[in-house]
């Protein structure tokens, strides 16, 4: 494989920059229909009652009345909070902590020789030594209770969804569609007719889909547990208009998973969604549900921090272990990695696996300059991996360019992570 690619450089008959394992990204812009249909929204004077429909009330005119620089600053300090958040803590997990802490809460206790507020704690009663226990004990509920409550569940009200629409939605199309664009590549017979979108939002993986695939997908199904956050996203669709009618036929939006396991998607998708779920077990219970509604691909992406490549990595693993059969497994990952191996970095570092792409802000962000979205993601193909997989590395940091050499930091398909220098004299272009 290798000399060959070799012999075509040096023949000319392939371009280096049109090496077949080269995945380009490209800068992510908004669709401009989806951009008007934004502004449209905002500037509306009209918004959701409880029942779903559309009503005027005061307090639609104060909602949507709000300054757009307001809404954006608003916007931003949520997108703060969810890239800090952490999964939430199980049970074992404050056990331990918990354990732990009482632990060098009793070591302090007895082996504390030194003067306390005058006193040697070493010479107090015992009245007094079991006061200073329960002191210490306080110490203990002080430094676990941040731990306990670093999670919250969000609720996505009528103002909170237009907050993350106006932060979000640039930088979620720009990593879905950088996702979806590598599929087309890597699959260019694959013409998806069925999504299924979970933890839809505002919709933005439609739009994504819609810019890479065009016409071709038939059926978009929309799962997410804020009916608010539904209606935005249709209204979106409708380019902010709740009278016109919806120009893409086979949109559906639902506020609870299917119970049905009969209907299966092509295209299954989790954007940003598994942070929002309460424990590991019902994130791996939604990971196989969602498993078992896809007939071909499933693609999960979260926030390129530690926590959100954990939540990935996690699911990756759960489902390359749940398809095992034998010696012949039943699904593999397509991208990013170029094997169905334990993890490398996750195993022997601290660094979260993230790649980033580039994207134009929406023009009432309040700034013109080029942003980045880091995420991590998986794209799971359902089936083995075919013997002609050329399987070619991956690089999983920024190349370093030197005067006569630069150095590539990639994922292999041994399942490893190399560093190799490449020379103009050694390799050529």
């Amino acid at each position: 494989m290798e000399l060959e690619l070799i012999s075509q450089f040096e023949s000319n008959r392939l371009k280096p920059r049109k090496h077949p394992g080269a995945m380009k990204t490209s800068t992510a812009e908004v669709p401009a229909v989806a951009v008007k249909a934004m502004q449209s929204v905002m500037k509306d004077s009209q918004n959701f009652d409880d029942n779903r429909s559309f009503t005027i009330s005061m307090n639609a005119l104060l909602l949507l009345d709000k300054p757009t620089k307001a809404l954006s600053t608003e916007g931003a300090a949520l997108v703060r909070y969810l890239r800090a958040r952490l999964p939430p803590l199980e049970e074992r997990e404050i056990r331990v902590r918990k354990k732990e802490l009482q632990r060098q809460v009793e070591k302090k206790c007895k082996n504390n020789r030194r003067v306390r507020d005058g006193i040697d704690a070493s010479s107090l009663s015992e009245q007094e030594q079991a006061e200073l226990h329960l002191k210490y004990k306080d110490e203990v509920v002080k430094r676990l209770q941040p731990t306990l409550s670093s999670w919250k569940s969000i609720e996505y009200d009528q103002h909170r969804a237009l907050q993350y629409m106006v932060a979000r939605f640039a930088p979620e199309f720009a990593a879905l569609r950088r996702i979806f664009m590598e599929m087309k590549t890597r699959q260019p017979d694959f013409k998806p007719r069925t999504m299924f979108d979970f933890g839809s939002g505002v919709g933005t993986a439609t739009w994504a889909a819609r810019s890479v695939w065009t016409e071709c997908i038939q059926e978009h199904f929309n799962v997410d547990s804020s009916g608010h956050m539904n209606d935005l996203a249709s209204l979106l669709l409708r380019e902010g208009n709740e009278d016109k009618e919806m120009p893409i036929k086979g949109v559906f939006y639902r506020q609870f998973l299917p119970a049905s396991q009969l209907l299966q998607y092509d295209i299954v998708v989790s954007a940003y969604t598994l942070l929002e779920l309460p424990s590991a077990v019902s994130r791996l219970e939604t990971i196989v549900n969602l498993w078992n509604k896809t007939n071909r691909y499933l693609v999960l992406v979260e926030h390129g921090t530690n926590a959100g490549f954990k939540l990935t990595n996690e699911a990756r693993d759960f489902i390359l272990q749940l398809v095992k059969e034998g010696d012949a497994p039943t699904a593999h990952v397509l991208s990013p990695c170029p094997h169905d191996l334990p993890c490398p970095r996750f195993a022997s570092d601290t660094t979260p696996c993230n790649f980033e792409v580039p994207y134009i802000p929406l023009p009432f962000e309040g700034t013109s300059d080029l942003a980045k979205e880091r995420f991590s993601y998986v794209v799971l193909k359902k089936g083995a991996r075919a013997a002609d997989d050329k399987q070619w590395p991956r690089i999983v940091r920024p190349p370093l360019i030197r005067k006569k050499h630069t150095v590539c930091r990639m994922c292999v398909a041994g399942g490893k992570l190399q560093e190799i220098v490449f020379t103009a004299s050694k390799h050529g272009k």
